[in-house]
């Protein structure tokens, strides 16, 4: 095996998930100049829906742009940057264990470290805030959505246990 596996993230899916930013951002615009007898709600509901949306739009095109990798597996660890609030590299002897997980009829990664609160406290701002959100869906400390990888399940997880094991034992050759 290479010294790193290489996972990008599956393009279709990324423009689907473009368009429907830009749909929900539309929509926000379409719900802020209906008129309504209760505007409090209707304007906050749209100018959510504009942000976060809008903030989902502006991501999804940049890495549509970019093409970096969304999941790269070396001998150092994981580095994960399949979402906005990725984790980044998250090494081999901060994680307890690794395991497919269904959420809402998605499937993840769930990587879980031994310190639970690893990524949160690496993260700041808006990931900061979306992280902690993130731990109380999940059990797991990084979530990556299997859906956006361009690999197969079995692909991933021999990369996994082929780098995990040659990582830890160049890691206690060091020690």
């Amino acid at each position: 095996m290479n010294d790193h596996f290489i996972v990008m993230a599956k393009k279709g899916r990324m423009v689907m998930l473009t368009i429907l930013s830009l749909v929900f951002v539309a929509l926000g615009i379409f719900i802020l100049l209906v008129p309504s007898n209760e505007r409090i709600l209707p304007m906050v509901i749209g100018v959510l829906a504009i942000l976060v949306f809008g903030l989902c739009f502006l991501y999804y095109v940049k890495a549509l742009v970019e093409r970096e990798p969304a999941v790269i597996i070396t001998k150092e660890g994981i580095i994960d940057n399949s979402s906005y609030i990725r984790a980044g590299l998250v090494k081999w002897e901060e994680i307890e264990t690794i395991e497919f997980l269904n959420f809402s009829g998605q499937i993840f990664l769930g990587i879980f470290t031994y310190d639970r609160e690893l990524i949160i406290n690496r993260s700041s701002g808006m990931k900061r805030v979306f992280n902690r959100l993130n731990k109380g869906l999940l059990p797991s400390q990084v979530n990556i959505p299997f859906k956006n990888l361009d690999c197969s399940a079995e692909e991933l997880m021999n990369a996994i246990e082929e780098c995990w094991e040659t990582g830890l034992k160049e890691e206690s050759k060091k020690e």
